[in-house]
């Protein structure tokens, strides 16, 4: 009888709210209800950790809620909750609601140290020349040793190649050796270039036509801009697939990208491309783009990672199926791709 009286006073307090809840309680259910994360990408996957060389786990998807329940102290990662557990994600993955500045603060875990050697080197990569080295190791205004960006069509823009690395897509835990270059360079994961974009072909990196005018001067075109910008030290020049139907004009035109480079005391890294256009449409020789990025690659003595080679092995070459001219890229192109990308920029920090 007793127990049943009690119940029925706990009842009646809680239908009109006198029941007093520890604060401890109270304010976790405030910070909770306060700071929401809607996602606004497409999909990405939650970390175990805040650091980009941390395992993936859950992927989360465009327009989910989760409560936030840690940040660091940068505030550039957020620990989200849902119903499938928690994780890390960058915080300008999603919108904010609420403030987090009174979020548990959790640290950056270290960076582990990475085995040199461990990480065989690739075949599809042009050996490193003493004079890469020095052209990235060179100082110059407005240019970082800790950054570099792309420049190149729709399948350089960041959710086709880098970008994959900082949405969890592409699995950096399977290569523990990177740790350190996933570190240095982690800012150049998550932003976006301004010179990479569908349709962007050699011609269009010194059109002023072509560059973003919410980030670019008058003037100015998209290679000088991102430059500008990003203050890379390395490029990775991914073009040739948009320049199909202007093929002849593609070798004066990259050596003109190159020379830009080189004056800026920036240090190309040529990409090959997985399709061959230049030939199925514009009537150019077979190979033709290729051939020609491998030419000046050894003509300057930059680095070239041969993607054509590396996708030969690839289901369909690591392109989808399209009809008889594919060129967009699947997700084992762009892993391959990314995989070569991280390799050549570990060749360029290690001692």
């Amino acid at each position: 009888m007793q127990k049943r009286k009690l119940a029925g006073l706990m009842a009646l307090l809680m239908l009109i709210g006198f029941v007093v809840i520890p604060r401890s309680i109270q304010a976790k259910n405030q910070t909770q209800s306060s700071t929401q994360f809607t996602v606004t990408i497409g999909g990405a996957y939650l970390r175990q950790g805040p650091a980009l060389w941390s395992p993936s786990t859950q992927p989360i998807f465009a327009g989910e809620q989760l409560a936030v329940s840690a940040r660091t102290a940068n505030k550039l990662w957020l620990k989200l909750e849902s119903d499938k557990g928690s994780g890390w994600l960058l915080a300008f993955y999603g919108k904010l609601t609420g403030n987090i500045d009174g979020l548990p603060v959790v640290a950056t875990p270290p960076t582990p140290p990475g085995q040199a050697g461990a990480l065989a080197p690739s075949n599809y990569i042009s050996p490193l020349t003493a004079k890469a080295r020095k052209l990235y190791q060179a100082k110059a205004p407005n240019k970082s040793p800790a950054m570099f960006t792309v420049i190149g069509d729709c399948n350089s823009v960041p959710e086709a190649y880098v970008g994959r690395v900082a949405t969890g897509l592409f699995e950096t835990s399977k290569y523990p050796a990177l740790a350190p270059v996933l570190d240095r360079f982690s800012a150049s994961f998550w932003r976006n270039s301004v010179a990479s974009f569908s349709g962007f072909n050699s011609g269009s990196m010194f059109n002023p036509e072509w560059a973003n005018p919410q980030y670019c001067m008058a003037g100015e075109g998209p290679l000088a801009c991102e430059l500008r910008r990003s203050q890379a030290s390395v490029v990775f020049v991914a073009l040739g697939t948009g320049d199909q139907f202007a093929w002849k004009a593609f070798e004066k035109n990259y050596r003109g990208i190159i020379d830009e480079l080189l004056k800026r005391k920036v240090l190309p890294v040529l990409v090959t491309k997985a399709d061959d256009l230049d030939s199925q449409q514009g009537g150019a020789a077979p190979g033709y783009i290729n051939d020609t990025i491998r030419k000046l690659g050894a003509e300057y003595g930059v680095p070239v990672i041969d993607f054509w080679a590396a996708t030969r092995s690839l289901p369909n070459f690591g392109m989808r199926v399209e009809g008889n001219e594919n060129f967009h890229m699947t997700a084992a192109g762009s892993d391959t791709r990314i995989l070569l990308t991280l390799q050549v920029l570990n060749a360029l920090v290690r001692k």
